[in-house]
């Protein structure tokens, strides 16, 4: 026992050894004149101190974190605590620069391209064409289109000029186009907001005029001079149905409708024009409006086509027939 430590250190043993059990009952632990307050004056510093180290360190490592996961490198950096003055928007794509108005072309527009506001109030220099005319219907005969119209009524208005008489129209497309010779007599056109409806027929043994078909016609544009245009026909005791009117047909077809006769030939042609033209079928008819039907049918024509049904065989070949505008 040479140095103090090794005395204080028996000393205490000594009396640690000197304890018995009633010694170690409650009481109230002895003062020291400097342990229990030393140790009273440092925990709660020393603990509080801790506590705030843990999380001022946990409060660094969110902030680092949120930094990183929500960093946008195409946005302008942020403080954590930003005045309106630090927060600086990115501009779209849609809003023009400050220094640009939307009346100005911008910098990199060529003299000679019009600005937004110049292509909006300036019309192109390049005059509008005009739209062609609607006629509405399937055209027929004996014009092809507008365009075809317009230069006879421009040009050759002079010759020809049964185009501006819509029964001498219809008599024509009956004898030259149908082909129907023996139909050689036109009624006076009846006028409505459609066109013009022209009976076309022939004298029977009493002198009285027979219609045979009664046909439909427009003007083929709007000039009070506009030329006279077979669209189709108005169809009372011979109907024809099938295909339907402007419908596009192809090969083959079946050609259809309702006929009142006795003892009936109905035979089906397809014209495409004056030259092409086919007879399709021969169907036998009769009844009160009875349905008459070719079945399916070949056909080699193209483009606009004229179907014709037509029957006779009492006083001449043809005496009723009517017709539809398809096209393939």
């Amino acid at each position: 026992m040479n140095t103090v430590d090794d005395r204080i250190s028996a000393a205490l043993r000594a009396r640690a050894e000197l304890l018995t059990e009633d010694d170690l009952s409650p009481a109230v632990p002895p003062v020291s004149h400097w342990a229990a307050p030393s140790r009273g004056r440092w925990t709660a510093p020393l603990l509080a101190a801790a506590v705030v180290g843990i999380v001022a360190a946990g409060t660094v490592t969110a902030v680092q974190l949120s930094r990183s996961d929500h960093a946008s490198p195409a946005r302008p950096t942020v403080s954590a605590n930003p005045t309106p003055s630090a927060v600086v928007p990115t501009p779209s794509a849609s809003t023009p620069a400050p220094s640009q108005s939307a009346s100005q072309p911008t910098p990199s527009q060529s003299a000679s391209q019009p600005s937004a506001s110049q292509s909006a109030s300036q019309p192109p220099s390049s005059t509008a064409v005009p739209q062609p005319f609607e006629l509405g219907y399937q055209p027929l005969w004996p014009f092809g289109s507008y365009t075809e119209a317009e230069q006879w009524r421009t040009k050759g208005g002079g010759s020809q000029p049964w185009h501006l008489d819509a029964g001498q129209t219809a008599l024509n497309f009956t004898r030259s186009y149908l082909g129907f010779t023996e139909l050689t007599e036109a009624a006076t056109p009846r006028l409505d907001s459609q066109g013009a409806h022209v009976g076309v027929g022939y004298r029977n043994p009493n002198g009285q005029l027979s219609i045979a078909a009664v046909l439909h016609l427009v003007r083929y544009g709007d000039a009070k001079d506009s030329p006279w245009e077979v669209v189709g026909s108005d169809d009372t005791t011979m109907t024809l149905e099938q295909p339907a009117y402007g419908s596009r047909v192809s090969s083959p077809m079946t050609v259809g409708g309702h006929i009142t006769g006795v003892d009936e030939n109905i035979v089906v042609s397809v014209l495409a024009s004056q030259t092409d033209r086919a007879t399709l079928a021969r169907v036998p008819a009769g009844g009160d409006r009875s349905p008459w039907t070719t079945g399916p049918v070949s056909f080699g024509q193209r483009g606009v086509l004229t179907i014709v049904a037509s029957t006779g065989g009492h006083l001449q070949q043809v005496e009723r027939f009517a017709i539809q505008g398809v096209h393939t």
